[in-house]
């Protein structure tokens, strides 16, 4: 493990690109702000979902430029043993386990 830990970081995306906000009252009667996506930054890279657990190098997901950048702190679990753990976990993440679609829409009825 590394004395002074990995540096961890969480980036925050609106694929919307600001048209939830824009349209969202005027398309689903509510105010909505935008449609978001995370990824984790640490090592390096990034580690997102993306129809099951993804990464790459940090900066360049098909999600383009943060909105924000949140500080996490540091990490001292080394690389390798992050990565198993999410080759050990990545079967309960795939794109049919993914309910984020059908639970977003049960908000806006409500």
């Amino acid at each position: 493990m590394a004395e002074e830990g990995y540096k961890v970081s969480l980036n925050v995306y609106d694929l919307s690109q600001g048209l939830a906000r824009q349209l969202s009252m005027t398309f689903l009667g509510k105010a909505i702000e935008g449609v978001w996506h995370t990824g984790v930054v640490v090592y390096g890279n990034e580690y997102y979902f993306g129809g099951g657990i993804q990464h790459c190098s940090a900066g360049v997901t098909p999600y383009g430029t943060p909105l924000k950048v949140v500080d996490l702190g540091v990490t001292h679990v080394p690389k390798d043993v992050f990565e198993s753990y999410l080759e050990e976990i990545s079967p309960r993440y795939t794109a049919e386990t993914y309910k984020f679609a059908h639970s977003q829409l049960q908000q806006f009825q409500q």
